[in-house]
């Protein structure tokens, strides 16, 4: 008897589960902690923060919106807070149907630990998407750790355009 690779595949994920780095949807479980308090956060700003006055339509131009992280956190400051008021914006105005939340870091520190923390990065900002009206089932998680720098540089070497969450949508 044959079987598909896809139901094989399929059969595994029923079983194990997916990887922390495919795809999954926010969690919602009255477990989950609280959206964090703003932080002062003087290295977060937003990459391809949308223009004041007209946010939605800046950030829909730049596809995508970016918030940054200090070393080893994944607290939400206020200028990030601002970022996820763009987002709900957005998604209000009917521009994206799903709204992909993609968590990384950058190199310093355990790899594995770094994918931990761009998916507890990518979970806050889900979380703050929740919390402005965007339901669970129109968002999606990626953990992507440090395998998807935006800047290169040598292994160890803190940078902050790395440490970081897009959302993107489609």
């Amino acid at each position: 008897m044959r079987f598909s690779p896809i139901l094989l595949l399929a059969a595994a994920f029923a079983l194990a589960g997916p990887p922390p780095s495919f795809a999954q949807s926010v969690p919602t479980s009255a477990s989950q902690p609280a959206l964090s308090a703003p932080q002062s956060n003087p290295t977060a700003a937003a990459i391809s923060a949308p223009a004041p006055g007209g946010a939605a339509e800046g950030a829909a131009a730049a596809g995508k919106l970016v918030l940054l992280f200090a070393t080893g956190t994944d607290g939400l400051d206020a200028q990030n807070l601002a970022i996820l008021d763009s987002a709900s914006r957005l998604y209000r105005e009917g521009r994206p149907i799903i709204m992909i939340v993609s968590g990384s870091t950058d190199s310093v520190g355990a790899p594995v630990q770094n994918l931990l923390l761009s998916q507890r990065r990518a979970n806050a900002v889900a979380r703050g998407l929740l919390a402005r009206g965007i339901p669970a089932e129109r968002t999606q998680i990626l953990a992507k750790g440090e395998t998807n720098p935006a800047v290169e540089v040598p292994r160890g070497t803190p940078e902050l355009q790395n440490r970081r969450v897009e959302i993107t949508w489609r």
